[in-house]
């Protein structure tokens, strides 16, 4: 056996990782036994690991795991085959709490999987990352990488949008320590950058993002930004109903394409149509 040792909080951990003798003996004997042994010892790695995400001890995390693309991938993929971890994926660790910048980027380039990966409730690392006040820039990072997530409904038909809107949502069932949070309006930008569509959904409660930006008293930018992506994409929608296929594509301009991505100005309140110098809010 090999051994690596982790120091967290002045704690020294140490755990063992298989090497090639111990890979042949365990598929020449007792290999249930030692299937058992390897399991165990995983399971351990992986809670050293969670640990180390909960107190936020990313130079740990950094020197330890993301050092290693091979054993990140591997513990990534073990969470996710293991059924008591109920479909987390690493990612969505990471990403409940508070991530620097650099940490999520490095995670997406060794397991750029994770980022559509959903836990037993249908939720992605964008909507933890939504509903944990994690810093716009990461928010930004992650729906950038992963545009789809941004559309992407849990069992309750909330988007990340509806997160970032709802300061009232939990997580998880009995959380005795939710994030105290407010609508942050650059989040919310965010997340519209990558999805105008987003707006426009609603939960299986019947409400929007919008609605509940309003009941989270947001501030009137953030309620007068979400309308506006909304009127934009439903007009986008009526028009390509109304329009045979075979002329949309000459009809629809480049600021008003229904694919043209969006990017975040740096002038306060806008949001820019790639290419196009016109804001729309």
């Amino acid at each position: 056996m090999e051994c690596r040792t982790i120091t967290v909080a002045a704690t020294t951990y140490t755990f063992s990782q298989p090497n090639n003798t111990t890979a042949t003996a365990t598929a020449t004997t007792n290999s249930r036994h030692i299937h058992t042994m390897l399991s165990a010892q995983v399971i351990e790695a992986i809670g050293i690991l969670l640990d180390v995400i909960e107190r936020q001890d990313w130079s740990s995390f950094r020197s330890v795991a993301l050092s290693n693309p091979a054993y990140i991938q591997a513990i990534a993929r073990a969470i996710a085959n293991f059924p008591e971890f109920n479909g987390m994926a690493l990612l969505h660790a990471v990403a409940r709490c508070n991530p620097p910048l650099g940490i999520v980027a490095k995670m997406i380039e060794i397991c750029p999987e994770q980022l559509a990966a959903k836990d037993c409730l249908g939720r992605t690392a964008l909507h933890v990352a939504a509903a944990s006040a994690a810093a716009p820039k990461v928010i930004k990072l992650i729906a950038h990488a992963c545009p789809t997530s941004c559309d992407a409904k849990d069992e309750d038909g909330k988007t990340p949008l509806h997160f970032a809107c709802d300061i009232t949502c939990e997580l998880f069932e009995g959380d005795d320590s939710p994030v105290p949070r407010k609508v942050c309006h650059d989040t919310v930008r965010a997340l519209l950058s990558e999805s105008r569509h987003a707006a426009t959904i609603e939960d299986i409660d019947e409400m929007n993002a919008i609605e509940y930006a309003i009941m989270s008293d947001a501030e009137l930018k953030t309620v007068q930004l979400l309308q506006k992506a909304s009127s934009i994409s439903l007009k986008l929608d009526e028009e390509s109903t109304e329009q045979p296929s075979s002329i949309q594509s000459l009809s629809l301009s480049p600021k008003l394409s229904a694919t043209a991505p969006l990017r975040v100005s740096f002038k306060e309140n806008e949001i820019m149509l790639e290419g196009s110098r016109v804001p729309y809010v």
